[in-house]
């Protein structure tokens, strides 16, 4: 068994530690801060002058012009994110091919979008039925984003290819997004919420430390999946008559 959790998070924490990784970093810092600006404001302009007052930050603006960098922010978050995928999934450290940002990247982003609202309803329904079923539908479609982005798969596919990919391996799945999720999610609320005590939630503080801890600690999860991703995959070519195997020798392209 390859997937190791200390080992996973390690590595994975190295595919970010470096001058890509700190690119994407800042980059979905300044990207995720002028979404929030953008938004707020839209929504600011759009309400009473009473009630505007306790949305921060914010700034003034024509309600047209707020709302278009809005959505222009909104659209930009996925494409980044399918960047950092390719990225750390490739284990490019010293550059960022521009085909990562470009390569289908409409085509990705609808099968993203499509997939995700299916995602949705197979994780209701599984936790509808017992939470034990919903977990392992959230851990064996963890990849669907990483075949549609990489392999350039519909999201049907992907999601086929991830369940077949992560079969032997729900409890390390989980037991990794456990280790990796939970304690920042325990010191942000804590943080998050003695910021605000501390300021006040009319405060543009609060929301800013959070975009500013939450960006990165999205890149890093996508560094650790895309750690794990390849050590499920490789493994999986290492077995006798691996399909992805077979290709990767005819000279089929993989990633």
């Amino acid at each position: 068994m390859s997937l190791q959790i200390g080992a996973t998070i390690s590595n994975g924490l190295r595919r970010v530690a470096n001058r890509n990784g700190l690119l994407l970093v800042l980059a979905s810092v300044v990207l995720g801060t002028a979404w929030q600006v953008a938004f707020n404001s839209a929504v600011a302009a759009a309400l009473p002058s009473e009630i505007a007052g306790e949305l921060a930050p914010a700034v003034n603006g024509p309600l047209p012009v707020l709302v278009a960098l809005a959505v222009a922010t909104f659209l930009l978050l996925p494409v980044l994110s399918i960047a950092a995928v390719r990225t750390f999934v490739a284990g490019e450290t010293d550059r960022i091919p521009r085909e990562f940002f470009t390569r289908r990247m409409v085509w990705v982003v609808a099968n993203l979008v499509v997939g995700g609202l299916a995602f949705s309803v197979l994780l209701m329904i599984g936790t509808l039925l017992l939470v034990i079923p919903g977990i392992v539908v959230y851990v064996s479609l963890l990849f669907m984003t990483v075949f549609v982005a990489v392999e350039d798969e519909n999201f049907v596919a992907a999601m086929r290819d991830s369940w077949q990919l992560t079969r032997g391996s729900w409890l390390r799945l989980f037991g990794l997004l456990l280790v990796v999720i939970v304690p920042f999610t325990v010191a942000a609320t804590a943080l998050s919420t003695g910021l605000a005590v501390a300021f006040g939630s009319t405060s543009a503080v609060p929301t800013l430390v959070t975009v500013a801890l939450s960006m990165p600690f999205s890149v890093v999860i996508l560094g650790v999946l895309a750690e794990a991703f390849v050590r499920l995959r490789d493994e999986r070519d290492r077995e006798p008559g691996s399909g992805a195997r077979d290709a990767a020798d005819a000279g089929v392209r993989t990633v």
